[in-house]
């Protein structure tokens, strides 16, 4: 609004109907940028209000940023592209630029406008660079432009040809922390560091964690279910429970819907078989070959609880998705390490030993890789839509270095909002260019969707096989992963519900899997897989399943000791029960931590017992049988 956007371009009124009455569209802006009008990404709007950058001060000091989990290298990318876009070509489709492309007119930086439906008006003396820097910068930053950074773009953009100066101020202010921040910015007058995707030489044999989160609290009891039960009547409470009456089916398993498995467990398991749902066929084939297992009867605990003490005992939203969603990913729930996560803490472990650790989240910024300042590393939060080349035709031949300089480091004093975009931008400056070729020169070998299948996991998990196997191009020996599908908030109809979303994440994981086995990497990889909650065993009207707490979740991968079912399934599903378990409406209790998986997990990747208690802080809150190591997760 302050720089008068006006459409069409005066040269082109009287040119194409199409140009001069077409009105601004701005389509896929929540695929590019992250948020768009009319398309947000759940039903709980735009940002979560807790929302803790990964990185700047912000981070230590636990001051939320909601925005900040916008700030995601593709978002920046595709914002800033399509920032430059708009000053140098108008509204239009140019390198990224925010619009529809229209077959029409050129992209030529000659303030003709000629390939857009619209432009920036304002009329600047372009004359005077200082006059157009002060101007820009009470329009576009309130004032608050420090005075390093406006010399530094006066400089850079003066004698530019075309009458083009103020283009060239505009461009490089809209890089700048007091653009993207309402802070006032004190530069320090030192170079930032950060650290780059590099090619050093690898020591240590590869390994890498994917962390599976199905979002919305996965109903775990229909995903494994009890089957045959000598001892116990379970399975048939298990269906009564779940609504089995005259009048109804309810929401259970039915024995022909399911795939049976042995426990191979009986000491701890109430049943000699329990079933996998049938549409995930892949963890039944896993399974059956020893490379996967479950663990049931878990979930988020801060130390062991019963139905007595476990509201007092447990300083979290129970049953709320954003509170049991955030202490899934960062177990700690008293904030030892504050405003970290589990994986991130792994990273950091590893990294001041001296194993190079890269962390990457494929769905958007995720406080489960957030590490400990200042030796955590920045995490790499890449789309499947694939890395955008930044800023392909710059104005000036420098302009990415500029671009660099003017969000070098600021002084402790500094605004801090400000400072966290500027270090995330110089990360993704510094990185991007790099991934982005490792990335595209990479062969995938397994077809990982249906033809014109729409499977963002699947996308993911390709993703991420493709990153694996540039580990030795980026110097590293462990790779962090995080990837997430979404829409298990089961509420309405939730076997319908399971059948559309379970099939694709079965034949997700089913190419995962062949292409890790084709490249050489099924021993060196585990997918571990959480929820921030489990659902109730008792339907509610509308034959969904609402918001519990333990569930049941599984690992898989070729070095996974698998072929069982750890943890303690509950022997009772009633109220009442003599353990002490049950809640109302079939909530169950966790009687195993997440820290139960996550222990052996860590150990296997290289953590010791000085380690673990670092990565998992709440774990000495709960005796050993409640925990497992490597030894009983892994072979070898």
């Amino acid at each position: 609004r302050s720089l008068e956007y006006k459409g069409p371009p005066p040269a082109l009124e009287d040119g194409s109907l199409l140009q001069s009455t077409y009105s601004t569209r701005m389509r896929n802006l929540q695929a590019k940028i992250g948020q768009g009008p009319h398309d947000f990404p759940s039903v709980f709007s735009w940002f979560e209000a807790s929302y803790v950058a990964d990185a700047g001060p912000t981070t230590a000091a636990r001051l939320a940023s909601p925005e900040a989990a916008m700030l995601t290298m593709p978002n920046v990318i595709n914002l800033l592209n399509g920032l430059l876009s708009l000053v140098k070509y108008g509204m239009s489709g140019c390198n990224g630029g925010f619009a529809e492309a229209y077959a029409y007119g050129a992209c030529v930086d000659d303030g003709s406008y000629s390939s857009s439906i619209g432009y920036l008006g304002i009329s600047l003396d372009e004359a005077n660079t200082t006059a157009i820097a002060q101007d820009l910068s009470l329009m576009l930053t309130g004032g608050r432009l420090s005075d390093e950074n406006r010399i530094m773009i006066e400089q850079a953009c003066e004698n530019q040809p075309n009458n083009s100066t103020s283009r060239c101020i505009m461009q490089l202010m809209m890089m700048t922390p007091e653009f993207h921040s309402t802070n006032s910015v004190t530069r320090s007058g030192e170079a930032r560091s950060i650290s780059d995707v590099n090619n050093a030489a690898v020591s240590e044999p590869y390994k890498a964690i994917v962390y599976l989160y199905i979002d919305g609290g996965i109903d775990s009891f229909n995903l494994l279910a009890p089957h045959t039960c000598p001892d116990t009547d379970l399975y048939n409470e298990y269906r009564t429970v779940r609504g089995l009456s005259g009048e109804s089916q309810g929401i259970g398993m039915e024995l022909n819907n399911l795939y049976s498995i042995p426990a191979n467990n009986v000491t701890y398991q109430p049943c000699t078989h329990f079933g996998i749902h049938e549409d995930m066929s892949l963890l039944k084939q896993l399974y059956d070959v020893e490379d996967l297992l479950f663990v049931s009867n878990a979930g988020l605990l801060a130390r062991p609880v019963d139905i007595d003490n476990y509201k007092g005992e447990t300083p979290v939203s129970l049953f709320s998705h954003n509170g049991m969603r955030d202490e899934t990913k960062r177990v700690d729930v008293f904030d030892m390490f504050v405003g970290t996560g589990v994986g991130g803490r792994i990273a950091t472990v590893l990294n001041r030993r001296g194993i190079s650790t890269n962390i990457f989240s494929i769905f958007g910024s995720q406080a489960y890789l957030t590490g400990i300042a200042p030796d955590g590393p920045a995490p790499y939060i890449l789309s499947t839509q694939g890395l955008s080349t930044f800023n392909v035709d710059p104005t000036l031949s420098s302009m990415n270095d500029i671009i660099k300089d003017l969000n070098n480091a600021s002084t402790s004093d500094s605004g801090w909002f400000g400072e966290t975009w500027s270090t995330k931008l110089s990360e993704i400056i510094v990185n991007q260019g790099t991934l982005q070729t490792l990335v595209e020169n990479v062969t995938v070998n397994s077809p990982f969707k249906l033809e014109d299948e729409i499977n963002e996991i699947a996308d993911q998990l390709e993703l991420v096989t493709r990153l694996m196997q540039t580990a030795n191009e980026r110097g590293v020996g462990r790779d962090i992963f995080y990837v997430e599908d979404s829409g298990y908030d089961t509420h309405l109809d939730v076997k319908y519900r399971l059948s559309l979303k379970l099939p694709p994440l079965n034949r997700a994981l089913d190419a995962f899997c062949s292409e890790l086995k084709t490249i050489g990497l099924w021993n060196q990889t585990v997918l571990i897989q959480f929820s921030e909650f489990g659902r109730t065993l008792a339907p509610n009207s509308g034959g969904g399943s609402d918001h519990a707490w333990a569930g049941n979740h599984f690992m898989l991968g070729g070095s996974v000791k698998g072929g069982k079912i750890l943890g303690a399934y509950p022997s009772e599903l009633r109220e009442g029960d003599t353990e002490g378990r049950i809640l109302s409406r079939g909530r169950i209790i966790p009687k195993f931590p997440w820290d139960a998986m996550l222990q052996g997990v860590a150990e296997w990747f290289g953590m010791n017992t000085t380690d673990l208690d670092t990565v998992l802080p709440m774990r000495n809150n709960f005796p050993a049988e409640l925990l497992y190591n490597s030894t009983d997760l892994f072979i070898g």
